[in-house]
């Protein structure tokens, strides 16, 4: 299964938001989208799953051009992963993944014993079947962000589409979450996740996409696309890239702050008053 985007223009009414882009994503990928906020990640991903009317271009699957699926028919193949969930209701755990089965049981109908075991599997694969009838509004937010990814793989996805997954998360969960996303690619699945963080798409990615004002920047592997120079163009501030290694002896590339980035000083309130009464 290949997800692809041929000169793909998106945003709000008459308001232009992604610009003419290109990109093809296959199975066995997971593609880093980096880029500032207001850029156009979040506006580009509800284009994908439907939730926005595409302004121009085409984005094809398999090379069908999917602008008159139905978001049924688009849920059967693109799964979805929010930056953070919470339901209205006390669901447990297993009836969230069940969720996921939604787009193949028939309207009016409930989950069949097979759905049921397809959202238990979902659960195994991420080892979290202990969660398995636990409230989710009751337990911890990366165990949460966890139950999102099993609810997205009981949807038997072949494409997977991560809004920033780590956004709302401390650094451990946001390593176990991170470490389970690599996986996904060896299970057939293409995963696009859009994320803030540089290091997360050196360790995570295949590939890395920078997106800056609605156009592609660069795309290629993280390691030639994530330069000090394109990340200054993104975000506006000096970096410089490093190799460190880790307890494995595994060369990791990090970005620190620039030797000559400095902030200026805040000035004293009293300073402040001078000025504004001078």
């Amino acid at each position: 299964m290949e997800l692809e985007f041929r000169n793909l223009s998106c945003g709000y009414g008459q308001r232009r938001v992604v610009d003419s882009i290109s990109l093809r994503l296959k199975v066995g990928e997971v593609v880093g989208l980096l880029g500032a906020n207001g850029c156009g990640k979040t506006t580009l991903i509800k284009t994908i799953l439907g939730l926005l009317p595409v302004q121009g271009g085409e984005i094809l699957l398999d090379g069908k051009n999917i602008k008159n699926w139905t978001s049924a028919q688009i849920a059967r193949v693109i799964g979805y992963i929010p930056q953070m969930h919470t339901p209205p209701f006390p669901f447990e755990v297993l009836d969230v993944v069940l969720m996921g089965r939604t787009a193949h049981i028939k309207p009016f109908s409930s989950p069949s014993p097979q759905d049921v075991k397809i959202a238990e599997r979902a659960l195994d694969m991420l080892n979290i079947s202990y969660l398995r009838d636990r409230v989710y509004t009751e337990i911890s937010g990366g165990e949460r962000q966890l139950v999102l990814i099993a609810r997205a793989l009981a949807q038997e996805p072949r494409i997977l589409i991560m809004d920033e997954p780590t956004a709302s998360l401390d650094f451990g969960n946001q390593i176990k979450v991170l470490s389970h996303v690599k996986q996904l690619a060896g299970m057939n699945i293409a995963v696009l996740m859009s994320c803030h963080f540089p290091e997360h798409a050196f360790i995570y990615s295949n590939r890395a996409v920078l997106l800056n004002e609605g156009k592609i920047l660069h795309s290629g592997t993280p390691g030639e696309t994530i330069t000090a120079e394109r990340l200054k163009t993104l975000y506006g501030i000096d970096v410089d890239i490093v190799t460190v290694k880790n307890r494995m002896n595994q060369e990791l590339r990090v970005c620190i702050p620039s030797r000559n980035f400095t902030l200026q000083p805040m000035q004293s309130m009293e300073r402040r008053n001078e000025y504004a009464f001078a």
